[in-house]
């Protein structure tokens, strides 16, 4: 399928934002659509109520690339071999709005993914990637690399993943959108270093918070109604679509009550324990939006055209950027500081920031870009031969003998690293024709 270039109207048109809700509300079972909320406490049962007001009000913001995601709530599930995985909860809108993404990108990836690809593509499931691996290993592929990609979710490069959706997304604004997604997923990370909560006790502690505040800001930047209704008639219910969504926080819900424990969990840990966090990251941003974050945003681009590729290459090493900031505090003050840092937060995050990583789970397009990202692993190792079969972040290589399967797992690993991923080492092993291999929940024989 070509590239489209106005992709963010089909994203936004109004059916398929009503198919997105539809899908987002399928998976929640009709009992806990009264207590299911986001962190803004909006439950998909208020949402329904205004269903059309919403949903047009969320089109427009999308269309005057006026939407901004809030950020989500993280709270813990178990995993079944032990450790925790940090799930996302999302507002209603922003699971809408991203699964409407999902439904617009989707198509056009999908044709290229391959046969070895199950995890999570439309008529796929984990009993087909069972299967198949299961017949291959029949056909005398005994040998079995039964590996995983250590934190492969936590560890996406944001600027590699970018490069792989743009080659088929030439729509700016879907990528501004997928960029503001990105973002949102990593506020966790990046933030001031707490040390003070009072900042009456003179020019030292505001000094100090100014500090902070530049680096944090090089740490993070390293980092009117239709006259007719489409939504109205959407008053029937259908089978949930068992997607992501429900297999991780949809789970959590279904043994908590979400109002009583994911929001108990998510604003106690948000209130005490990140008061005075929040309150320093918003004092430090305040210093720096008043001595130059509007100068930064209007004329940074103009001035860093004229920088030239010197002046950027420069800022791209460790040496430069700490005399950057060095002659930024000491020849600015704090307002030469403050409009400094804004100027190069500018140039650091758009063109020569350290890479971020990582997507959160839990939301509705995180499957799709790891896919994406993932592709290259697919295409590398089924050039070469070998007999790939992979659901997500989990995946096993048939071989029919024992050099084939230390070439293939030595492969795996090449390939990964050319991607920025590694392999995790205590979970990749290779399994002789005789030992059982349990993939997936599944023994397969």
């Amino acid at each position: 399928m070509q590239p489209r270039e106005n992709l963010l109207e089909a994203l936004a048109s109004p059916d398929n934002l009503l198919t997105a809700w539809r899908t987002v509300r399928g998976n929640i079972p009709r009992y806990r659509r009264q207590r299911s909320a986001g962190p803004d406490g909006v439950t998909l049962a208020e949402f329904e109520r205004d269903l059309p007001a919403q949903l047009n009000a969320l089109r427009q913001m999308l269309l005057q690339r006026r939407y901004e995601p809030q950020r989500p709530g993280l709270f813990a599930i178990e995993k079944r071999d032990g450790g925790a995985r940090q799930i996302a909860l999302l507002n209603v809108a922003d699971r809408v709005a991203q699964r409407a993404a999902q439904q617009a990108i989707e198509p056009l990836y999908e044709p290229n993914f391959l046969p070895c690809n199950f995890g999570f593509r439309p008529g796929r499931s984990i009993q087909d990637a069972v299967y198949c691996a299961r017949r291959t290993r029949q056909h005398g592929y005994r040998w079995v690399v039964d590996g995983d990609i250590a934190a492969c979710f936590d560890s996406l490069d944001h600027r590699l993943l970018l490069e792989k959706v743009s080659k088929r997304i030439q729509d700016e604004r879907v990528l501004e959108l997928l960029k503001k997604w990105l973002y949102v997923g990593i506020l966790e990370h990046n933030q001031p270093v707490e040390t003070s909560n009072r900042f009456s006790q003179g020019w030292q502690k505001a000094s100090n918070g100014l500090r902070q505040g530049v680096e944090w800001v090089f740490g993070a930047a390293t980092r009117a109604e239709p006259t007719c209704d489409p939504y109205a008639a959407d008053r029937y219910e259908r089978e949930p679509y068992r997607g992501e969504e429900y297999s991780a926080a949809d789970q959590f819900e279904e043994q908590t009550d979400p109002r009583s424990a994911i929001e108990e969990r998510f604003y106690r840990r948000t209130g005490d324990e990140d008061s005075n966090r929040r309150a320093l990251q918003q004092k430090a941003v305040q210093q720096i939006a008043t001595g130059g974050l509007y100068m930064g945003t209007s004329w940074a681009k103009r001035a860093l055209a004229k920088a030239g590729p010197a002046a950027i290459a420069a800022l791209k090493t460790p040496t430069g950027r700490e005399a950057l900031k060095r002659g930024l505090m000491v020849g600015g003050g704090a307002l030469g500081a403050a409009a400094g840092v804004a100027l190069t937060a500018y140039l650091l995050y758009h063109q020569v920031a350290p890479d971020t990583v990582g997507v959160i789970q839990g939301s509705p397009l995180s499957p799709l870009l790891a896919n994406i990202y993932l592709h290259s692993f697919d295409v590398s190792l089924t050039r070469a031969g070998y007999r790939l079969v992979r659901f997500a972040d989990d995946w096993v290589i048939l071989c029919p003998d024992q050099a084939s399967a230390e070439i293939a797992y030595n492969q795996a690993t090449i390939s990964l690293a050319k991607i920025h991923l590694k392999i995790n080492a205590e979970k990749t092993r290779i399994l002789i024709p005789t030992e059982p291999l349990e993939w997936l929940g599944c023994v397969v024989e």
